[in-house]
């Protein structure tokens, strides 16, 4: 059966996924702050929109119409993204439903877990591992059913110096048909990992820069 792929517009990232993030899934982009998990989002958005319209929802308020304007985007494709922002936990639920019956070539969720770790606790614990499975599975029927990607973004937290965990854990990586670890190795360089693939080695890894163009291939450095 052949797979639908969405390119990411820049060979480097496309390299390592195969041609890009797989229709009728839900790929997640983690790693710490600045590793540049947004970077990525804005470059698969670009590329959606060349196929229509874009659901992007803002959990953090990263996107940035000037990183975007800078990497390609411009006024006329910003009509095209249904940008929401919303503000609690139970509302990031509401406006995903709103994506359901919109014609939409590409999802972005960044982040999915910022207002959840906002609101979980030791009382409330179950209730809001159910509540973002539910979400989860929502975005995952949403993929399947529109035969689209759908791209999410996700925090982490350190278990000990040398391992980190993905927010929401088993619940997260469940879902997440592809997993995407982004590490930061200086100011401008990055390291992103295939952890988890449907069809392609774990571990498969490609050294980027973060550019004015958006995300390159890095240069080779002499030490």
């Amino acid at each position: 059966m052949q797979i639908n792929r969405l390119s990411s517009g820049t060979e480097v990232i496309d390299s390592l996924l195969n041609g890009g993030i797989e229709h009728g899934a839900i790929t997640n982009g983690y790693g710490p702050p600045g590793s540049g998990k947004t970077n990525l989002t804005l470059l698969f958005t670009l590329s959606g929109l060349k196929e229509g319209k874009v659901g992007y929802i803002d959990t953090e308020n990263g996107f940035s119409t000037e990183r975007f304007f800078q990497i390609g985007g411009t006024k006329e494709n910003l009509k095209n993204i249904l940008y929401q922002n919303p503000s609690s936990f139970k509302e990031q639920i509401k406006v995903m439903h709103k994506l359901k019956d919109l014609d939409l070539k590409l999802i972005i969720v960044d982040s999915m877990v910022s207002l959840y770790r906002l609101e979980i606790n030791k009382e409330n614990f179950t209730e809001i591992n159910k509540a973002l499975a539910k979400q989860l599975a929502f975005l995952s029927f949403l993929a399947k059913e529109k035969d689209i990607p759908v791209m999410i973004t996700n925090q982490v937290y350190s278990v000990n110096s040398d391992e980190i965990e993905l927010s929401g854990r088993d619940v997260v990586k469940y879902w997440s048909k592809c997993l995407i670890e982004l590490k930061k190795v200086d100011d401008n360089r990055r390291l992103a990992i295939l952890r988890k693939h449907r069809s392609l080695p774990e571990g498969k890894k490609v050294e980027i820069e973060i550019t004015e163009k958006g995300i390159e291939k890095a240069k080779f450095r002499i030490f």
